[in-house]
């Protein structure tokens, strides 16, 4: 995340691909891309972001208060960093589609 800039509040989420297809587990979940066949294992906070992605949240203030709301000890500051950098991870693998007007 060093060098990406800071995801602003108003920023729009980007969608689940349509080629993605996630299976949630006890310890958090699996996302597959039946298009590359990229495996992505997730934790339980990396499950709540995938299930908070539009069209349940809109931006990425949405999805920030939200997990804030559900994860109040960890803090403002480090789940807008968290959160940006697993979105960042999702787009590199193409898990995710930018959000269209």
């Amino acid at each position: 995340m060093t060098e990406s800039a800071a995801l602003q509040p108003h920023y729009p989420l980007p969608h689940p691909s349509p080629s993605a297809i996630f299976k949630e587990l006890d310890e958090g979940g699996v996302l597959l891309s039946t298009t590359d066949e990229v495996y992505f294992g997730v934790n339980q906070v990396g499950a709540r972001i995938w299930a908070l992605l539009p069209p349940i949240s809109k931006t990425f203030g949405e999805l920030c208060l939200a997990l804030e709301e559900q994860y109040p000890e960890a803090g403002s500051e480090r789940i807008r960093i968290d959160a940006q950098e697993f979105l960042e991870a999702l787009i590199a693998s193409g898990l995710v589609v930018a959000a269209s007007d």
